[in-house]
């Protein structure tokens, strides 16, 4: 009823209930989603591939523009060839190698069925925007170079032939090695081709596989210690059904309808973990080009320690370290160490994965404490409010 005054125990009970309610709320905003995960509008134009582009927004890849945009940075790009013509790539394709069959030289044709494209990597990593007058397809690392080699024969990827691609990709000058070829097999070739490319300062990247709905088997190289095995994501942040997942998932990237360059001057959408691999790839080029000193264990460390984190704060299978963030990771001006007892270009070790704890995690803990703290007071003024009551306030 109208007209009753709390008493003081009664006001400060309700402040202290107040006010956990508060932190509560807080609490929540913080924790219901991770950093970064949201999505917004393209900046694009009308009628722009831009606008169908919807990883470079979930990646922010215009506020890491802003620092780097892979200049002087050489991705090779292992697998059909790619189509050095296409009008978003022109300028952008060194010559490379033909290891297979030796039918495209150098390895600026692409003889890949449609699915299965260097060059679908290639414009995910390096796609300049160039064509219709500007509003063709962006790659997240625009300024870099993209090297490529073929390895097949016969319409068949050659495990031998893909191990001689990642050492010559190293003897000349690659930093960044995207394979989108893989074998279910842990090949001795293979395994000796990733260690000699991580000793000349080579970061390797790999799909995880397209297993997950088939036995979910391990793909290599992606299952390597020393290469960064991607996993793939849609537009909400889930991991595609299809993807590997396990103890050699070390991050996830966008992976499905993704929109990129193919051969002959076209375009295509594609879903699988190659498509994730890309962006890694282009985030890799845009932290070398921006701390050219640094090892590949510092550049997947940068890459992992900056991931946003789906639900947990630790390592997990399915996403790895998180979803990376190239942004983010440009963001960041810590020099990430080197891995402790073992080499600095080693990838980070499996153990890592489960001692690993996100940055943004303290924040969270104070506030979980103060909240607590709060929950605690409030239970004792809520008996004094029910002490302090008289039957007219019940009214």
């Amino acid at each position: 009823m109208a007209g009753h005054t709390a008493s003081g125990a009664v006001r400060a009970g309700r402040a202290l209930v107040g006010t956990a309610a508060l932190t509560l709320t807080v609490f929540t905003s913080l924790t219901a989603a991770p950093a970064g995960s949201g999505t917004g509008g393209a900046p694009a134009d009308s009628g722009s591939l831009r606008g169908s582009e919807w990883a470079l927004t979930a990646l922010k890849a215009e506020q890491a523009w802003k620092t780097s945009k892979g200049r002087g940075v050489t991705v090779a790009v292992i697998g059909t060839g790619v189509d050095a013509s296409h009008p978003d790539l022109k300028g952008r394709v060194l010559k490379g190698a033909d290891v297979g069959d030796g039918s495209t030289v150098d390895g600026r044709r692409d003889q890949g069925a449609a699915q299965v494209q260097g060059t679908h990597q290639a414009g995910i990593i390096a796609g300049t925007g160039r064509n219709y007058r500007g509003d063709g397809l962006h790659g997240l690392a625009p300024q870099a170079h993209i090297l490529p080699f073929r390895v097949f024969r016969n319409d068949k990827a050659l495990t031998a032939a893909t191990a001689r691609a990642i050492m010559n990709a190293a003897r000349q000058g690659a930093q960044v090695i995207d394979v989108t070829v893989s074998s279910p097999q842990p090949s001795d070739d293979l395994r000796t081709a990733v260690e000699y490319a991580a000793q000349q300062g080579a970061l390797v990247v790999a799909g995880a596989g397209d297993t997950g709905r088939t036995g979910n088997e391990a793909s290599y190289p992606a299952a390597f210690p020393q290469v960064l095995s991607v996993a793939a994501t849609d537009k909400k942040g889930s991991v595609w059904p299809g993807s590997h997942h396990g103890k050699d998932v070390d991050l996830a990237a966008p992976g499905v309808d993704i929109l990129t360059t193919a051969r002959n001057d076209g375009y295509w959408t594609g879903s699988g973990t190659g498509y994730a691999a890309g962006w890694v790839a282009a985030s890799a080029a845009l932290l070398r080009a921006e701390h050219p000193k640094w090892t590949v264990s510092q550049v997947t460390r940068e890459l992992t320690r900056t991931a946003t984190h789906h639900k947990s704060a630790a390592w997990d299978p399915r996403y790895g370290f998180g979803i990376v963030a190239s942004a983010a990771a440009l963001a960041d001006h810590r020099s990430p160490p080197a891995a402790s007892g073992k080499p600095a270009n080693q990838a980070v070790a499996a153990s890592d994965r489960t001692a690993y704890h996100s940055s943004d995690t303290g924040p969270t803990m104070v506030v979980a404490a103060v909240m607590g703290a709060l929950i605690v007071l409030a239970v004792p003024a809520w008996f004094l409010i029910r002490r302090s009551v008289t039957p007219s306030d019940d009214d």
